[in-house]
């Protein structure tokens, strides 16, 4: 007699073993799914446009990703070209709108030359779409510096009205002042445009002068340098639309001019390119997956941010402090500052993030520093009732007044911050990274 079991031959077609297996490598998944979870967070970066949430990404890709690609600081030289062109144009064209007295606008001034070579160069017939972004790029270009799109825009705005009133009562409106171009050069500026952005034409039949990437860069170098109501203007660009990191691109003018250039870390830190959408970025930050959310500031790209909303470990939420005598791009009746109180509010007592920690940058210190000594706070925010040039003081009240909006039982912690400065950030970012995977590990209750 055989002493030994009988075992069954498993029949691969069995549906009862195939309902097992599946049912085998989902429970798999899904305990690989949470294990994951625990080690991996998701921070959200949000604030109204340029701000400065794209800087505190690229900080965060210098100090955990290895750095800018080849491409990207191809890229970076080819936009912030334009923008050194397109800077320097509008400070003539506003100091002509805010009664400024130009150098270059005198009779027999040698700066004479100098002024028409940078009215009449168009940027974007030296740029390489193909590295630059391709004609996504000639579109936000374009948006972002032609006259007739931004009356367009601004009619199409809606104003925020929010606990602050009407947004158009606070800080110098000068949009209606804005809106009108010199005649006396019209034509100048119009022939630095290509000819598909005004409307077409042939500019009657004369060819303009073709510049040379030096000859123009020699131009914006000599009105920066000795043209004083080119500076006075510069001064006053809080009245009106003017890139921040404009005054680094005029010290710097002759690198950028140089088609072979290729940007360094603080030229991209400085650099601008519109965020569009959201994006992700993965990182491994001691030993913890982090996927950063940055989504595009700007009015129109707000509806997309609730598609990112869920999950979400702690939301950055980033504060351009330098901006509370400016008005926002979109709209210019709104004040940039009381704007982005609005949307902090709105935010940070969300439904959303009821038990979200919040993170605070104080962003663009540095500028904040030199602004406030010429333009006191108080003329924009009344409540403030410190000394006229006392930067902390300053800088108390905004934390404090943020501070006070949230009505919920969460943390929020503040830092001030100048993103464009690596050594700075490299430890503010090593404290968010450890503020986040703290609560991160609360989360999932390891803590």
């Amino acid at each position: 007699m055989g002493c030994g079991a009988s075992i069954p031959v498993q029949d691969e077609q069995d549906p009862f073993l195939q309902d097992k297996q599946i049912n085998d490598a989902i429970e798999q998944s899904l305990h690989l799914n949470k294990a994951n979870a625990k080690n991996g967070v998701k921070l959200l970066l949000l604030g109204a446009g340029e701000s400065g949430k794209s800087t505190v990404l690229k900080q965060l890709k210098l100090l955990h990703k290895g750095g800018f690609s080849h491409q990207e600081r191809m890229q970076y030289s080819n936009i912030i070209w334009c923008d050194v062109i397109q800077s320097m144009k509008i400070l003539i064209i506003q100091a002509r709108k805010l009664k400024i007295r130009l150098d270059c606008d005198q009779p027999n001034s040698a700066l004479i030359p100098f002024k028409r070579c940078v009215l009449r160069s168009d940027a974007l017939t030296q740029i390489d779409t193909s590295i630059a972004g391709g004609t996504n790029f000639l579109n936000d270009y374009i948006l972002k510096y032609d006259e007739k799109i931004k009356m367009k825009r601004k009619l199409n705005s809606t104003g925020v009205v929010g606990f602050l009133g009407d947004p158009g009562q606070k800080g110098n409106d000068t949009s209606a002042n804005n809106d009108e171009i010199d005649p006396e050069i019209r034509d100048e500026v119009l022939s630095g445009i290509p000819q598909a952005v005004v409307g077409g034409g042939n500019n009657n039949g004369n060819e303009q002068p073709r510049y040379s990437r030096h000859d123009i860069a020699e131009s914006i170098h000599q009105l920066w340098a000795n043209d004083s109501g080119i500076k006075k203007c510069f001064e006053r660009s809080n009245e009106f639309q003017f890139e921040s990191s404009a005054e680094y691109y005029f010290d710097n003018v002759f690198n950028f001019a140089d088609p072979s250039y290729l940007c360094s870390d603080l030229d991209i830190l400085k650099g601008r390119i519109k965020t569009t959408g959201i994006t992700e970025t993965n990182f491994t930050i001691n030993s913890f997956q982090f996927k950063v959310l940055d989504a595009g500031g700007q009015r129109s790209e707000r509806r997309k941010w609730i598609h990112c909303f869920d999950d979400i470990t702690a939301v950055l939420f980033v504060l351009a402090i330098n901006e509370y005598d400016q008005m926002l791009f979109e709209d210019e009746r709104v004040n940039r500052m009381h704007e982005s109180i609005i949307l902090f509010d709105q935010l940070c007592n969300s439904k959303w993030f009821v038990n979200t920690p919040f993170i605070l940058f104080l962003n663009k210190i540095d500028i904040f520093e030199e602004k406030i000594k010429r333009n006191p706070l108080k003329k924009y925010f009344p409540d403030y009732r410190g000394k006229r040039d006392d930067v902390d003081e300053a800088l108390k009240f905004f934390e404090t007044n943020f501070l006070k909006m949230n009505r919920t039982n969460k943390p929020i912690y503040v830092h001030r911050t100048c993103a464009t400065d690596t050594k700075s950030m490299k430890f503010v970012l090593s404290a968010v990274a450890d503020i986040v995977i703290q609560s991160n590990l609360k989360k999932s209750g390891i803590m």
